[in-house]
């Protein structure tokens, strides 16, 4: 089994920790996190090594990406745009792999071009493929709707920290670069959410709001947070997927939906 040496930016997100710790308790070569000036990086694990650098200055991301051979980036929402600029540093480090931040699940071009930050995220997948620099996706999503027959996948974040650290420790680059890979901690339609529900409030069902297609179009239109109603069609429409090349994390043992309503 080969092992890999994994760089992360981003570490201090609401992914990024996770990743990090379950990378620094897998078998890989060697884990080192890439942070900013001004930033701060004394929490991390003992085995992670920790590199300050200006991400802006490529001669110097640059120095700081040689030797790596997977780059993961957990940043959030503001720094997804910057990811583009990093390109020049990976190709002249000689990075094998970079998976750039993506925490969701799948768009048509369409939604794509009418939320900003899920264009982003594109426009850094097609900046990648322009540059012939391989990489792979990781869909993953945190989130609760209201359809009650067609299913959808839940991921907390210490799952996808395992998810990572099984994806990227030891996998060979060549098996990853170009595979959309998601990761689905737990599976469950509407009917399954509103029974565990109902358990966790002693028997009582929870008050269910069914809207038609065009109530969810007219807010989808209206509203200031548009992404929401989007995510309750995806799921209403069966349209809520997150791909189909689902990575099985070994010997991590999931819970039931119930089981983690039960908890929350």
């Amino acid at each position: 089994m080969s092992a890999n040496t994994v760089a992360i930016i981003g570490h201090r997100g609401f992914a990024g920790k996770q990743v990090v710790a379950a990378l620094a308790a897998s078998p890989a070569k060697h884990v080192k996190v890439l942070y900013r000036p001004g930033s701060s990086a004394t929490d991390l694990p003992a085995n992670v090594e920790a590199v300050e650098v200006d991400l802006a200055d490529t001669a110097a991301l640059t120095e700081a990406l040689r030797g790596v051979d997977i780059l993961i980036s957990t940043v959030g929402a503001p720094g997804i745009a910057d990811q583009i600029a990093w390109i020049p540093a990976i190709k002249a480090a000689g990075v094998k792999l970079f998976a750039p931040s993506d925490f969701a699940l799948l768009y048509t071009p369409t939604e794509r071009k009418a939320f900003g930050l899920i264009e982003s995220k594109h426009q850094v997948e097609e900046a990648l493929t322009a540059a012939n620099v391989p990489f792979t996706v990781n869909n993953t999503l945190r989130l609760v709707g209201d359809a009650r027959t067609h299913s959808i996948s839940l991921s907390s974040t210490k799952y996808i920290g395992a998810g990572y650290a099984s994806i990227f420790a030891t996998t060979p680059v060549e098996k990853l670069a170009g595979r959309t890979v998601a990761l689905a901690e737990v599976v469950a339609n509407g009917e399954q959410i509103i029974a565990a529900l109902t358990k966790k409030h002693g028997g009582v069902a929870p008050e269910v709001t069914v809207q038609s297609l065009h109530e969810v179009d007219e807010e989808i239109a209206t509203s200031d947070f548009a992404l929401a109603p989007l995510l309750r069609k995806k799921w209403g429409t069966g349209a809520f997927t997150v791909g189909s090349d689902i990575w099985e994390v070994k010997e991590y043992e999931r819970p039931s939906i119930e089981e983690v309503i039960l908890a929350a």
